[in-house]
């Protein structure tokens, strides 16, 4: 009925979770509806709304010519603690049709963002508001300048926190065949006090394999931070015949008073689809070594990333972070998905976000993660069970996941109707019990 009437394809899905004692019969119903409006009409939409007890989000967008409209909605509540938080945007973009050369507004853009808590013993509320423009000067000249405006309300018990901030900021840029620069000052008030901040960049290529760039940060609150890098193309080490940009080396100081720091760099395109790179960075001052390396590539319809460095210094625990994302737009895989991990000492922590899956025929297989985890002395994963899942005991060297996670398999029993089973592992907070829940689902494709 929706597609005949509005001319829209989606999907509307009601799953049914299994409940423990704990949870009441609308804990164990979600449902989620998307629309997408036919990629023929002038004006476009899409809409995607789910809602669930812990947890209600909305997405939505609106494309009318070159105007362009964005809101998102997220609401997740925490029974246990009786807490919740809300948060959201509404964006709005115009990309005016500009000519060949001259002056002329190239850009204009405007938000406004919410985020708020509430529990019985605080409540908070920021608001956040601001616009930006996007000028072409020249055929070499750009511009922009912006500003924003933010609200917070912070209420705990007879305490009241009211405060309000400004800022503008702005940039001219530069850029010609070889060289580009550009100057980006900012302001701010708050407190009743004015903060300023100025960044300059600028970039020449000497020759072909050659080129120059250097870095300041100056600031009201803080020592200036200067950076100047060298980058060859070293591409003739890999064999004379071998094609310029397959092979760049480099060098940079960074200075921030009275600490500087010396970085190496390199970085290898072995081929259109893979890239390879390295940092080492030494600060003589504290005797810091930093070791950083990446990977970035495509292999079939999959995008890969990884990027892990490892940090050192004497009389203190050595960082380590590693994070990896994977992203397809084509059949048979689709979705983005990122998860990453870091540790200092007995600290560790990791995350998972996003959803990734396999579609082929009738059958879809997807994973989709919004998990955050830590590891603290003090701190393990025991064996008790609260319902049907697991919670964390107490001990040395185990983790506290928070969040949800989930592994769904649907499989088209119609043209339009697939079914699906889910197995779910959830926790909202430190404070209420994790659940391992398993559901079945029904959705209608139109």
């Amino acid at each position: 009925m929706l597609s005949g009437a509005a001319g829209a394809s989606g999907e509307f899905q009601v799953r049914y979770y299994n409940v423990d004692a704990s949870q009441t019969l609308l804990d164990a119903f979600s449902v989620q509806l998307k629309l997408l409006s036919p990629s023929s009409e002038a004006n476009s939409y899409a809409v995607d709304l789910s809602a669930e007890t812990p947890l209600q989000s909305l997405t939505g967008r609106y494309t009318s010519g070159r105007h362009s409209f964005q809101v998102q909605a997220r609401r997740q509540a925490d029974l246990v603690l009786n807490s919740s938080t809300l948060s959201g945007n509404l964006n709005y973009f115009y990309s005016p049709v500009i000519g060949p050369s001259g002056l002329a507004l190239s850009s204009l853009s405007a938000f406004y963002a919410y985020s708020g808590s509430a529990a019985p013993t605080q409540a908070t509320d920021v608001h956040t508001a601001g616009v930006n423009l996007g000028v072409r000067i020249s055929d070499t000249l750009s511009a922009s300048l912006g500003g924003s405006g933010t609200l917070v309300d912070i209420k705990a018990g007879t305490f009241n926190l009211n405060q309000q901030s400004a800022n503008a900021y702005g940039s001219l840029n530069y850029r010609d065949t070889n060289t580009s620069a550009s100057i980006s000052p900012s302001l701010t008030i708050a407190d009743a006090a004015l903060r300023w901040n100025v960044a300059m960049y600028a970039r020449t290529a000497v020759n072909e394999d050659l080129a120059l760039s250097g870095y300041a940060n100056l600031n009201s609150s803080s020592v200036p931070t200067t950076t100047a890098e060298v980058e060859y193309d070293a591409s003739s080490l890999l064999g004379e015949k071998t094609s310029k940009g397959k092979l760049k080396v480099g060098a940079a100081v960074t200075y921030t008073s009275p600490v500087f720091t010396l970085t190496g760099r390199a970085r290898t395109y072995l081929n259109p689809n893979l890239s390879l790179g390295g940092s080492v960075a030494y600060t003589p001052a504290t005797s810091a070594l930093t070791y950083a390396a990446d990977a970035s590539g495509k292999l079939g319809p999959v995008y890969l990333s990884v990027n892990a460095s490892l940090n050192t210094q004497p009389n203190a625990a050595a960082g380590f972070s590693v994070s990896a994302s994977l992203s397809s737009q084509g059949d048979p895989l689709y979705g983005s998905l990122s998860v990453g991990y870091q540790s200092q000492g007995d600290y560790q922590s990791g995350y998972g976000y996003g959803t990734f899956g396999y579609r082929s025929g009738g059958l879809d297989v997807g994973v989709t993660l919004a998990l955050n985890a830590t590891a603290q002395p003090g701190l393990s994963l025991g064996t008790g069970l609260v319902g049907s899942g697991i919670v964390g005991g107490t001990g040395a060297g185990g983790w506290q996941i928070l969040g949800t996670a989930d592994l769904t398999a649907a499989y088209a029993v119609l043209e339009n109707i697939d079914v699906s089973a889910t197995v779910r592992y959830e926790q909202g907070s430190a404070a209420s019990p994790s659940h391992l829940r398993y559901g079945a689902g029904l959705r209608y494709r139109f």
